[in-house]
């Protein structure tokens, strides 16, 4: 017991001394490395787009992480995969719109991170021939990872008619 106590104290004492830890500030990113990053954010975001007009889940499969999670409207939360199998599974929807827009792309982590919100727009008939048409609000988190955007989580939020 007496070797545990020396011990504890003497890495108390240590950590002391070394006084608090301090995280260093990623570097800066000049005003045109931001501006390419926002334009590649968003033309992920049309690229996700399309995978819904063109029922592709190969551009998901590239776009979204492998811990990829997201939390539709309804609240539902899926992984990568889940996410992948319905959009396969959805192949009798017919999409005839299908379109984000209003995208605001910030940009955190010395160009590592990047966060878009943006609105979403879907239209077309399901697999009974019924249509649809549903607005929501997005909120997306992307990280730089091997020199790849890649989306790690997302929201949507309905946007009510009229709005």
């Amino acid at each position: 017991m007496r070797v545990l106590s020396t011990g504890f104290l003497l890495l108390s004492a240590l950590i002391s001394l070394a006084g608090p830890v301090r995280a260093e500030a990623p570097a800066a990113v000049t005003p045109a490395q931001e501006a390419a990053i926002e334009a590649g954010i968003k033309t992920l975001s049309g690229e996700w787009s399309t995978a819904y007009l063109k029922n592709d889940p190969a551009i998901l499969e590239r776009i979204w992480a492998p811990d990829f999670v997201y939390v539709e409207a309804s609240g539902h939360r899926f992984t990568k995969a889940e996410g992948i199998a319905s959009l396969k599974a959805a192949a009798g929807e017919q999409h005839t719109v299908s379109e984000a827009s209003s995208i605001d792309v910030r940009v955190y982590g010395g160009g590592t991170v990047a966060v878009d919100i943006g609105d979403y727009l879907e239209k077309g008939r399901d697999k009974g021939g019924k249509p649809f048409e549903r607005k929501t609000r997005f909120t997306n988190v992307w990280v730089l990872r091997d020199g790849k955007w890649q989306c790690v989580s997302g929201h949507a939020s309905l946007i009510p008619t009229g709005n």
